[in-house]
């Protein structure tokens, strides 16, 4: 099976780089047998804020927690913000797991219409007059599936009328270390009501369990309780080791050779499927193909399967009330990027007929 589904960006020198790192690492095995803080060490949450501040406003240490990943900050994001049972907007088009995270959560979610820029206010604006939502979903830089970029005017858009609705945003950034020069998030914008959650499972590596919450001071000590009741505290395998290479520059170095190999992929695919309606970011590993009149995407899914090659279904990421039919097709799961084009060639000829 030929895998154009599963999103995670490793290059194929990243082996090689990893036995150097956790040999080194293991010299840190003494403090392996401590239990930790539950939302990390300060040592590890000032390594996280000078590393989320990056170019723009300054994240204090204080407003970050350590989690294991990144679907364990969103459910500590909910519980601690007391979502559970409530309403929360999200893009037509969004991340799928976020979505089944909301439904098991006993979580209503409503699609807000967006365009190129993301999510429209105004439809933000309409959607809170009609439904009482008390959060606002987003994946602000390089949005899965879309690959779309909030630019900065947007972003404080929506925070006006979030601040006007007494809401809170979530800033979903799995995919933001691909954007060269990304837009202060929504932390950093609105410190009264931004949330930004950062996994490094994408731009590190898919085991490494580590994921950042930041959040508003208030939220601080509810964030606390949710993290020991789900996994007591972050690894401190993990969190030392991550804390290393951002601290040393092997992170950056790192993300630096995803961007160009990611420019190179996304390049190669959209010429691959000229003639066909396909976004994505200049960098990213996984773009957003329009079908065209007569198909499904859930059918063509299954047909694709039945070929050879495992596509994600637009369905998958779709809110109640979304419209259009779409695949995403993600070009980092595959080490040989010949192997993307063999798959990508029968999806070319699967939707040429």
């Amino acid at each position: 099976m030929i895998s154009l589904s599963s999103n995670y960006p490793v290059l194929a020198e990243q082996q090689t780089d990893f036995k150097s790192i956790i040999e080194r690492h293991y010299s840190t095995y003494n403090q392996w047998l401590n239990v930790k803080p539950a939302d990390g060490t300060p040592e590890d949450r000032k390594a996280a804020a000078a590393w989320l501040s990056g170019k723009g406003p300054v994240i204090s240490e204080e407003r970050i927690s350590i989690v294991t990943s990144g679907h364990q900050a969103i459910m500590v994001t909910m519980i601690a913000a007391g979502l559970q049972g409530s309403t929360i907007a999200v893009d037509e088009y969004t991340y799928s797991n976020f979505i089944s995270i909301a439904r098991w959560m006993n979580i209503e979610v409503i699609a807000c219409p967006g365009d190129e820029k993301g999510m429209l206010p105004a439809a933000l604006a309409a959607a809170s007059a009609k439904h009482n939502i008390k959060a606002v979903y987003v994946m602000g830089t390089i949005s899965n599936p879309t690959g779309i970029v909030m630019p900065h005017e947007r972003r404080l858009e929506l925070i006006e009328v979030a601040r006007k609705n007494g809401q809170i945003i979530i800033d979903d950034d799995a995919y933001g270390f691909l954007e060269e020069n990304p837009p202060a998030n929504f932390a950093q914008l609105a410190p009264d009501l931004g949330w930004f959650i950062y996994s490094l499972s994408k731009p590190f590596a898919p085991d490494i369990k580590v994921a950042y919450i930041v959040a508003p001071e208030q939220y601080k000590e509810r964030i606390t309780v949710a993290i020991k009741l789900t996994t007591s505290n972050p690894s401190t395998f993990f969190t030392a080791l991550v804390s290393e290479v951002i601290t040393n520059g092997e992170l950056a170095d790192l993300l630096r050779r995803k961007r160009a190999e990611g420019k190179k992929r996304q390049e190669q695919t959209k010429a691959f499927l000229s003639g066909f309606d396909v976004q994505g970011h200049e960098n990213g590993f996984h773009c957003w193909l329009t079908l065209p009149a007569g198909f499904t995407s859930v059918q063509l899914y299954h047909d694709l399967r039945e070929k050879g090659v495992e596509v994600m279904a637009g369905a998958f990421f779709a809110a109640p009330g979304a419209n259009g039919e779409y695949i995403r097709i993600a070009m980092g799961a595959e080490a040989d990027m010949n192997r993307v084009l063999a798959g990508l060639e029968i999806v070319k000829q699967t939707i040429s007929r």
